[in-house]
């Protein structure tokens, strides 16, 4: 009996001792536990877009604001959609008319998220649409798609047809899904008046 209690003694002081302060250095890292949300890799934060006619531009994210290369007006608008999508399709001849009544102030960008549609596929597409504006059909689309929702809180699994509004590069709204033209273009009349 008296063995057997020198042994839960020793083994407790074992235990309780074990594990040197060399040893608390190698276990200190962090664990991630399972079912446990991992934290999200930094987003990439320039992209090249390519329109049908292979004029390029870039498109940074900057904290609150956008920066489009070669684009001078005040206003930009960037539309996520893909070609499948009704709502998306539904939005793009206004989109069109939005770019012709604002030339000056407004420049529409569509990006196609989504969809592996070669350039003359969307010729066709966007000729069947009535749009005119620049529509990137680049390499990075979905990138840029991903990190403008990650942008606008939205996550990965984000709406389309997704629509960002910026003025002077700076982040003023977006519309999620199909949005009334009227809405957009009071926002757009807001903004010119600032």
């Amino acid at each position: 009996m008296r063995s057997l209690f020198y042994l839960i003694i020793i083994a407790s002081i074992t235990l309780w001792t074990g594990c040197s302060d060399k040893d608390s250095d190698v276990n200190s890292k962090p664990v991630v536990q399972k079912n446990q949300p991992l934290p999200v890799p930094k987003l990439q934060t320039t992209f090249k877009i390519i329109d049908i006619d292979q004029r390029a531009t870039t498109i940074s994210l900057e904290g609150a604001h956008v920066k489009v290369a070669k684009v001078t007006q005040p206003l930009v608008i960037i539309n996520l959609f893909a070609p499948w999508s009704a709502p998306s399709c539904g939005m793009i001849p206004y989109l069109d008319a939005l770019q012709k009544r604002y030339p000056k102030e407004l420049f529409v960008i569509g990006i196609i998220a989504n969809s592996d549609m070669s350039n003359t596929q969307l010729r066709e597409f966007m000729k069947k649409q009535n749009a005119s504006y620049f529509i990137s059909n680049g390499a990075e689309n979905d990138k840029l798609a991903q990190a403008l929702a990650h942008f606008v809180k939205l996550g990965e699994d984000y709406p389309i047809p997704l629509t960002l509004l910026f003025k002077n590069g700076k982040y003023t709204t977006h519309y999620i899904g199909a949005t009334p033209i009227e809405m957009i273009k009071a926002d757009i009349e807001q903004l010119r008046r600032k």
